[in-house]
């Protein structure tokens, strides 16, 4: 199934991958598809934060100087996920939501306290549940089993009584509902997006990572939609990098999407740059960067969890 299949290979590769060093330089790739210019290459320092206690790290937030991480934990284990809380630097790391949650991924903040979260059950059928949990009170407030899901990703906060959801599985985003910060319930559904992941939403408008995780070899676009779920258009019709894009977000006109690469190879993944008006793709920050997950983008600073080796990267786009 998909998400055993994605587990399997994370894990060989975390047995798999060697050391790397705590700061690397890298320069942007040019043998892409699309032009780079040689104006736009520039050499990024990918830095490595050490969290201990990450477990198949999928999602990051900053947020209010802290870093908080989706682990997916044991696949084999039910129950086994959780969201590992730490300082900006990685130290005073902490454990929320343990017994509670599957396989957490892109969770995103309703507010500083309250968080929503896609949690996939650790079983053969693949459904998923929508979580609503309090970071203060470490505790889940509701569940939303979503019917008929394949492989619930990423979240998008539209406005505080809104949240989309993609499914990757299912080519779907989902748009919840939430009541009082207590309640939840499904609104409808926008279909057509092939392995729609990551989802980020930029001037009123939703875009969307396709990837081909969701086992559609043609996947690997971006997409656009309203937040209304009306809408699905191709935004970017050719296939970005391999393919095997995850986290979207954007900064300075710029959007930017990880890509896990060639094969998920380590070594192999990517951070990928649009320019917002042409569409072309202007950067590629590549090196020694892994299984490139959800990515979180604050105030020009790219974190970006690799699931394959656990470690948690930070690329700042400013220097």
């Amino acid at each position: 199934m998909i998400k055993n299949i994605l587990i399997a290979c994370s894990l060989i590769f975390l047995i798999s991958c060697g050391s790397s060093k705590t700061n690397e330089t890298t320069t942007t790739d040019t043998t892409t598809k699309a032009s780079v210019k040689p104006s736009d290459i520039k050499q990024r320092n990918i830095e490595v934060i050490s969290v201990e206690g990450t477990v198949l790290p999928e999602s990051i937030k900053y947020k209010n100087g802290k870093l908080y991480i989706a682990n997916l934990g044991d696949a084999n284990a039910p129950k086994d996920g959780f969201i590992l809380v730490a300082n900006a630097d990685g130290r005073n790391p902490k454990k929320l939501f343990e017994g509670e949650l599957d396989s957490p991924k892109g969770f995103s903040f309703l507010t500083d306290d309250i968080i929503i979260i896609p949690d996939q059950v650790n079983d053969s059928s693949l459904l998923g549940n929508i979580v609503l949990a309090s970071i203060k009170d470490n505790k889940v407030i509701a569940k939303l089993e979503v019917p008929n899901s394949k492989f619930l990703n990423d979240t998008v906060v539209i406005n505080p009584t809104t949240v989309a959801v993609t499914d990757t599985g299912a080519n779907s985003v989902y748009f919840i509902n939430v009541k009082n910060n207590s309640e939840l319930s499904l609104a409808n559904t926008a279909t057509g997006i092939v392995g729609a992941n990551g989802i980020a939403l930029i001037d009123g408008i939703l875009y969307v990572a396709g990837s081909t995780f969701g086992g559609d070899a043609n996947g690997g676009n971006v997409y656009t939609l309203n937040t209304d779920g009306s809408g699905v258009t191709i935004w970017k019709d050719r296939k970005l990098g391999a393919g095997a894009l995850d986290g979207i977000a954007v900064y300075n006109g710029l959007l930017y999407v990880s890509d896990w690469g060639q094969d998920l190879a380590n070594g192999n993944a990517s951070v990928w740059a649009y320019d917002m008006n042409t569409k072309n793709v202007v950067d590629k920050i590549s090196g020694d960067l892994s299984g490139a997950a959800d990515i979180d983008l604050v105030n020009g600073v790219i974190y970006v969890p690799e699931l394959t080796t656990g470690k948690i990267r930070k690329i700042d786009l400013t220097k």
